[in-house]
């Protein structure tokens, strides 16, 4: 089980596999709307490393309502970031332990653009490290553009990774540029930090992302937001079948021990409401279906390390 690789923890010390998954996911079922709340097939379990419960979706949907929708997708295993970073814990502790929270280090909704320039947020992920609360660190969106250089020491962005290293934990970066070169430095320099590298880059090709792959052994990368909806829609990783275009095909059974899955619930209806909310999970049934859809079209052996 790959999170149970980065952790160091097995799958039955993290989680438990829901009771509705046993019987039928089909049963359950979660008010709100007919479209997003209508239960799909059972499937085999998944599990979703990147999720998030931020401040601006819990008019959209609540704790319990969260948590219902991933056991009705067939989710075991659920890892979750969120601004503010209590949100994760909260939805961790009512999953009963099936959800592991990550420590995302934007104290306030604005400081994601430049998170690397807060001096509280080392002090503050080390707190939530030490509580034994938070089980990682990210997701920490690194865009090239508005972030640094990763050629050069940043004492946020690589105290942090220094942190994961001392922590024993994960972390996730959300690293995006036109070339595997922007993020590659980082994770030389870090090469006992276990990185997830979110979005496998998002607008990447295989081949750069297997450069990273093959200079960093210490990275592992998750396919969230590949989908049609967001990085799919203009660098699409599936044929119109639902299985992996070749180049991603090979690239998949290739790293197979080191690829994951996640929902990545995130989405604005349009750039312009910016005062709306936002609305990711009532997609969580169209993005878990999109990740099942490829995964089934691998070989046996490899679906099920994807999966789980």
């Amino acid at each position: 089980m790959l999170w149970g690789v980065l952790t160091g923890v097995g799958l039955a010390r993290m989680t438990r596999v829901p009771s509705s998954i046993v019987l039928a996911v089909a049963l359950s079922t979660v008010s709100g709307e007919a479209a997003a709340d209508d239960p799909p097939p059972i499937a085999p379990p998944l599990a979703d490393v990147h999720l998030h419960l931020n401040w601006d979706q819990l008019e959209v949907v609540d704790t319990a309502q969260a948590l219902r929708r991933l056991e009705r997708n067939g989710v075991v295993l659920g890892v979750v970031s969120s601004t503010p970073p209590v949100l994760a814990a909260r939805l961790a502790e009512a999953s009963g332990g099936w959800v592991i929270p990550m420590f995302m280090p934007y104290l306030e909704p604005v400081r994601k653009r430049d998170w690397f320039l807060d001096e509280r947020v080392l002090p503050a992920a080390r707190a939530a490290l030490a509580s034994g609360v938070y089980r990682g660190l990210g997701e920490m969106h690194l865009i090239v553009g508005f972030a640094p250089s990763l050629e050069t020491h940043n004492e946020v962005i690589d105290g942090m990774l220094a942190l994961a290293v001392e922590f024993d934990v994960p972390a996730s970066i959300h690293a995006e540029a036109s070339s595997y070169r922007y993020f590659e430095p980082l994770c030389r320099r870090h090469a006992k930090a276990r990185i997830v590298w979110a979005h496998a880059g998002g607008v990447l090709p295989p081949g750069q992302v297997a450069r990273v792959m093959r200079a960093c052994p210490n990275v592992w990368v998750d396919l969230s937001a590949r989908d049609p909806m967001r990085y799919g829609k203009v660098h699409p990783i599936t044929e119109r079948t639902g299985g992996l275009t070749g180049p991603w095909r090979d690239f998949v059974i290739a790293f197979q021990d080191r690829v994951m899955v996640g929902s990545d619930p995130f989405f604005r209806e349009s750039l312009n409401s910016w005062d709306g909310p936002n609305t990711g999970w009532n997609y969580l049934d169209t993005l878990t279906a999109f990740h099942r859809a490829w995964i089934d079209r691998l070989p046996d052996d490899v679906a099920r390390k994807i999966r789980l």
